[in-house]
């Protein structure tokens, strides 16, 4: 097993047991040890809290001084004995052993299910034995050759290709920018970031350690992403500034021909056995077609894409939108600007948050790199934490009598709270409230970290205006009450075209039927990844994947990866050439995912959003919880497919 090794000086100890989290810091010296003492009723947490109204829980343990000073102190004698005299490495913990020591962690019961994710998400199991085992063995049988063709370098593209290496499969990934990212690459507008904890927002197989901030900016998710590139060794499969055009499904050969186009306008055509789409669902801006829209005069463009060159001191300007992109840019948009108008369709609810600029402190990120199993306890907690927690909010209550504003108690009791934090944040004013309290359920819209978004509202020189646009006029934006806002830039903060999947790509099946086609405004696939009359092609972020109340999309990216080389694995050793869903599994799945959406805050009547089609259906989320989708995307079901 060999022995724990802890680097480091006093002074580096001392500064860790300082900043660690405390819940944490027990589970660590309970594995290192072997000594449950750690885990006694003396030690035993709070516990965690979630303030009402907020997305973000206390998961300090709710220590008196004298006791923390005492977990503190004994926690650092111990690090330095390990340090100096050494202990035989622990092995990772039992499904039960993970249980208990979560128990008394969270001071509430932990599900079989939940902790079995749990091994894991933190390391302690590597899932990938599901399939790399049994891809091994088919190539020592024999299997023949094949290759995928992933269409996109961005997160889940790299997760793709990470995991195709690790299987020793030919691949290639083709990305349609001149570098790896996706989003995070393309969206750099001020304060772009994650709404979702940094620690969470990771590859479980590739932890960061060094995030900054607990929610960290564009710049520095980039560069995550451009390591990740590098540490899979996945530069040399990747072609930049390439755009693949067509794919066709060849039924004869059981193979894609895929249409490529590079930036020189050279087109070429590639044959694969199987795709990955790994485009996302945020690439694609979206500008509504105003009338008068070419007629502005000043500058205008998406936030998406965002103008460097533009700048916004001493100028009227105009942001289209409060979405999460609206409220991350509003507020040094609007430092910047002589006067600022924003233009509201709908209000979101908008979450308190405490962290949301807060740095990671130093010995946290001493103690994530270099003490033994501090990181896999810590991604633990955080999941436990953050990932589901507000799920219970989530489903309509059939006798709660207020169905028109809330599911449920407790998602009413969220209302109440959001609503009087909104009043607190404008200062009182009756005007504004008005404005920003939404009509339709908390989660009926993804909440959205709070960063000053309702006092910027409130400033003299902010306007927020409700009515609706009804032109762009060479002077700015006209409005239905006649007004016309005169602007000198104009930032649509509009978001992206959603619901077109796959969107511009022609994808040809097996019948000749485009996707496009076939799905037209009410894309569907079995678990969002697999589609009928499209063998070997898989989506990752695909239709009803996208999560709402909580948790991190690299997760249920992972998710649906592992499914996918389940997918392979399963054909290897059949020497299957292609897999397909049928038409029946396919309907049935996705008729339980309409039926449970439509009881769910998203699928609430009074909810207008990017998440639906225009008949009020709901495409883009997933109608699961984070856990049930990890469950339900955890084992390949060979014998519900037709692999041929």
């Amino acid at each position: 097993m060999g022995r724990v090794q802890i680097p480091g000086t006093e002074d580096d100890l001392r500064v860790a047991v300082r900043d660690a989290n405390l819940p944490t810091l027990l589970l660590v010296l309970a594995q290192l040890t072997g000594d449950d003492e750690w885990l006694s009723e003396r030690y035993a947490p709070a516990p965690i809290a979630t303030p009402e109204g907020s997305l973000f829980p206390d998961d300090t343990g709710g220590y008196d001084d004298d006791l923390a000073d005492e977990i503190r102190a004994r926690a650092f004698e111990t690090l330095c004995r390990l340090r100096d005299e050494g202990a035989e490495v622990p092995q990772a913990p039992s499904l039960e052993r993970l249980r208990q020591m979560m128990q008394f962690s969270v001071a509430e019961p932990v599900d079989e299910a939940f902790a079995a994710m749990l091994l894991e998400e933190t390391g302690f199991v590597d899932r990938d034995t599901h399939w790399q085992d049994r891809l091994s063995s088919a190539k020592a049988a024999g299997s023949s050759d094949f290759n995928v063709l992933v269409v996109g370098a961005g997160m889940s593209g790299i997760c793709a290709g990470a995991k195709l290496k690790q299987a020793g499969i030919e691949f290639t990934i083709i990305e349609k920018n001149d570098a790896v990212g996706g989003t995070w690459y393309e969206n750099r507008y001020p304060d772009c970031g994650v709404d979702t904890p940094n620690h969470f927002y990771s590859y479980s197989f590739e932890r960061n350690a060094n995030w900054s901030g607990y929610f960290s900016k564009r710049d520095e998710l980039y560069e995550y992403f451009e390591h990740c590139a590098d540490a899979f060794g996945l530069r040399p499969y990747i072609r930049l500034n390439t755009e693949v055009t067509s794919m066709r499904y060849q039924e004869a050969t059981a193979t894609w021909e895929v249409e490529i186009l590079d930036a020189q306008g050279n087109r070429s055509t590639l044959i694969a056995n199987a795709v990955i789409s790994a485009v996302g669902q945020l690439n694609r801006p979206n500008i509504p077609d105003f009338e008068g829209l070419e007629s502005f005069r000043g500058e205008s463009f998406h936030s998406a894409r965002w103008r460097h060159d533009v700048a916004l001191e001493g100028r009227r300007v105009a942001v289209i939108g409060t979405g999460c992109s609206a409220v991350q840019l509003v507020p040094k948009t609007a430092e910047w600007a002589a006067h600022l108008t924003v233009f509201q369709r709908s209000p979101h609810w908008v979450s308190p948050n405490r962290d949301y600029y807060r740095p990671v402190e130093e010995g946290l990120i001493w103690a994530l790199n270099n003490i033994p199993q501090y990181a896999e306890w810590h991604r633990a907690r955080m999941i436990f934490g953050f990932m589901d927690r507000n799920w219970p909010a989530v489903p309509a209550d059939p006798d709660w009598p207020h169905p028109e504003r809330s599911m449920s108690e407790a998602n009413e009791g969220l209302r109440q709270a959001l609503t009087a934090y909104i009043g607190v944040q404008v200062g009182g004013r009756p005007d504004l409230i008005e404005k920003c309290v939404p009509d339709f359920p908390v989660f009926g819209k993804r909440l959205i970290i709070d960063n000053n978004w309702y006092p910027t509202l409130a400033r003299e020189d902010v306007d927020l205006v409700t009515d609706p646009i009804t032109a762009i006029t060479p002077e700015g934006i006209q409005t239905a009450d006649g007004t016309v806002h005169e602007v000198d830039v104009i930032i649509h903060a509009t978001g992206f075209k959603t619901n077109k999947f796959l969107w511009p790509m022609d994808v040809v099946g097996k019948s000749g039927t485009t996707l496009g086609e076939q799905w037209g405004d009410a894309p569907k696939a079995f678990k969002g990844i697999l589609v009928p009359d499209y063998p070997n092609l898989f989506c990752l972020y695909g239709p009803n994947t996208n999560i709402v109340h909580g948790g991190s999309i690299i997760y249920c990216v992972e998710a649906q990866m592992h499914y996918v080389m389940q997918c392979l694995a399963t054909m290897a050793e059949r020497k299957a050439l292609s897999v397909e869903v049928p038409d029946a599994v396919n309907d049935a799945y996705n008729e339980e995912v309409q039926a449970v959406s439509r009881t769910l805050a998203w699928g609430h009547s009074g909810v207008q959003s990017w998440y639906k089609n225009a008949a009020g259906q709901v495409v883009n989320n997933s109608p699961f919880s984070n856990l049930e989708y990890w469950e339900r995307t955890h084992d390949f079901e060979p014998d519900e497919m037709v692999l041929k």
